[in-house]
């Protein structure tokens, strides 16, 4: 009996590593995919080399667009609406602590609460802030001045991940 425990753990672990693996890779059939606008930062990393950090304007969400509780504690999670405009970049519609409706040509997109700022804006995080990069190309992003493209790909079941980062067209 515990040889046959001990083999439907193992075999459980198993499936769920390759769950995890497999939903990777099929996101890019499933999702949809979404552009934002962002500002680099080029920290190194010295276990996984160089790495963009990312920063985008739609983690802050201004008062008129929150609809959610008043109080909301930190890493709660925010349900966050996202509209594109004539470019196709997406930018905040609503965010509630509340789970929004889905919106005919827009996206909900869940992200982490973060805190409050002196200015009313709600700050929140979709913690899809790193882009790792080849070796020693981290720093031409961070002398790109102007804003970048990020593309990335939102699934149904709330998994997100990022596509590409390219210098944002005038």
């Amino acid at each position: 009996m515990k040889r046959v425990f001990f083999y439907v753990v193992t075999g459980l672990q198993a499936l769920f590593l390759i769950a995890m693996s497999v939903s990777f890779y099929i996101m890019d059939d499933f999702g949809e995919v979404i552009r934002l606008e962002t500002a680099p930062i080029d920290p190194p990393d010295l276990f996984y080399g160089d790495y963009v950090s990312l920063r985008y304007e739609e983690e802050r969400i201004e008062p008129e667009y929150w609809f959610g509780s008043k109080e909301v504690d930190r890493n709660e999670k925010i349900y966050v609406l996202l509209i594109p405009d004539e470019e196709g970049i997406y930018h905040v519609k609503a965010a509630s602590d509340k789970k929004l409706a889905e919106h005919d040509d827009g996206i909900v997109i869940t992200a982490k609460y973060q805190y409050k700022d002196w200015n009313g804006d709600h700050r929140v995080s979709f913690g899809i802030n790193r882009f790792y990069v080849e070796d020693n190309t981290g720093r031409q992003y961070e002398e790109i001045r102007d804003q970048l493209i990020v593309t990335v790909v939102v699934v149904p079941w709330g998994q997100k991940k990022i596509v590409s980062l390219e210098p944002k067209s005038s």
